[in-house]
């Protein structure tokens, strides 16, 4: 059975979600900051026959996030997840959707990616002198110039910048992420170094870009450096998504460790 999940139900999806924080932090973060009644975010539960919860779908938007057990009603979170027009991307554990994906009509692109972890106790932080007093974290009026630069950049597939910078401004408003970044008075916003999905344990790093023109000069780093520096005095660790290389082994030099896989399936209209 599936039914739309409440706060009543809040202990029982905690149980399931907890032992996996990591792979869950985005639906543990936006349960924490949004609840179960906000008209942009919905979640649905899968129970078995004993009432035991079996998997959950989170919708944050247009994005979709999907955990579940083994034996999850894959079938049954398919068919909600279709009954929505606009639904850009389905996520989760690479295992988790490759069970869902079989029963997806539309076409859609499948991204994955590696999923890493860095804890207190790996952090390695890393200086620039160049950079270190250039570093702001942004408000929610800045959020527009955050937007162009992810727009700029192809791999992050920002189509509305509009309606990007409207979510980075809530999201900075809730407190839900945090953006650090760097500007250079021709250039505008030129690094960035985000978080997302903020809850009380973790956070997850997003948009971490840099101009091409601007790349290699230790950006990127100093701003993972600082944010993570911040973060850790609140939190007790932070997760990334990454599929190039060499952006993998910039996030280990500063302590992070992969654990899994992530897959993201984008919908192609």
């Amino acid at each position: 059975m599936i039914r739309k999940l409440t706060e009543k139900d809040n202990e029982q999806v905690m149980a399931l979600v907890m032992p996996e924080a990591s792979i869950n932090l985005f639906i543990i973060g936006d349960i924490e900051m949004y609840g179960y009644d906000a008209d942009f975010q919905e979640l649905w539960g899968n129970f078995d026959d004993a009432d035991n919860l079996r998997g959950i779908l989170l919708r944050y938007y247009d994005s979709f996030i999907v955990y579940g057990l083994d034996g999850y009603d894959a079938k049954g979170f398919a068919e909600i997840i279709e009954s929505y027009e606009k639904r850009d991307i389905i996520s989760g554990e690479q295992e988790i959707l490759s069970v869902l994906q079989p029963h997806l009509k539309a076409n859609y692109k499948n991204v994955a990616t590696y999923f890493a972890e860095c804890r207190k106790e790996t952090l390695m932080l890393t200086e620039n002198p160049n950079v270190q007093d250039r570093i702001e974290i942004a408000k929610p009026e800045q959020a527009r110039k955050l937007a162009e630069l992810m727009y700029a950049i192809e791999e992050f597939a920002v189509q509305d910048v509009a309606e990007y910078a409207k979510r980075t401004a809530k999201a900075i408003e809730d407190k839900a992420g945090r953006y650090y970044f760097i500007e250079e008075d021709e250039a505008g916003v030129v690094s960035i170094v985000a978080t997302a999905a903020e809850n009380s344990k973790s956070a997850m790093l997003v948009g971490v870009c840099t101009a091409p023109e601007y790349r290699l000069r230790g950006y990127t780093t100093a701003l993972m450096s600082v944010l993570l520096q911040d973060l850790f005095e609140e939190k007790e660790s932070a997760c990334l998504f990454y599929d190039n290389p060499k952006a993998g082994n910039i996030y280990k030099r500063s302590g992070f460790v992969d654990i899994g896989m992530w897959t993201m399936l984008r919908h192609e209209k």
